[in-house]
């Protein structure tokens, strides 16, 4: 379990922070975060990323870098590359029923998705993440947004029926 731990955080201390990425179409204001098909076009482009929490067995990078690029069927690709490995991560928005999905997968072949239908200031994502040896684990992130360029990530994993905080990440526009 503590194995399936490290690399959730390490993976979405990668991951997520990446999900807070640059400025091709930044909505007006933190309320058109999310919202509908281009909700996340404000995440084009690099981020600097630091976790708070100290380093432990559950401690997640203390800094990353982050690109994301919008793709032409509207999807926006997530990638950081560090030491501990690569994350990549995609944003899709489904119109039929009005959800963000992210699948991601690690350089170490572990992957997951979270998913969400909420926008604005705080959003939450939850999903699983899966390890290669097969366990699984439930997951959530939530998102604060400080400003347009600036977001905080609060990432959780489920362990032995509890919810336990694996990273504190604050991400700023490069």
């Amino acid at each position: 379990m503590k194995r399936l731990i490290v690399a959730f955080a390490t993976a979405f201390s990668i991951l997520f922070s990446s999900a807070v990425a640059g400025a091709t179409s930044a909505p007006t204001s933190s309320s058109t975060v999310g919202a509908g098909p281009n909700g996340y076009d404000w995440l084009v482009g690099t981020w600097s990323c630091t976790n708070s929490m100290q380093p432990s067995k559950l401690g997640a990078l203390p800094s990353t870098s982050l690109t994301a690029t919008k793709l032409k069927d509207g999807s926006i690709a997530l990638h950081t590359s560090s030491p501990n490995g690569d994350v990549t991560v995609y944003y899709a928005y489904v119109p039929s029923t009005k959800t963000w999905y992210s699948p991601f997968v690690d350089s170490g072949g572990n992957y997951g998705y979270e998913s969400t239908q909420r926008s604005g200031k705080t959003i939450l994502w939850t999903g699983t993440f899966d390890l290669t040896n097969g366990s699984a684990t439930p997951i959530r992130d939530t998102y604060t947004m400080l400003s347009m360029t600036k977001q905080y990530d609060l990432s959780e994993a489920k362990v032995g029926g509890a919810w336990k905080t694996v990273a504190k990440t604050t991400c700023t526009r490069s």
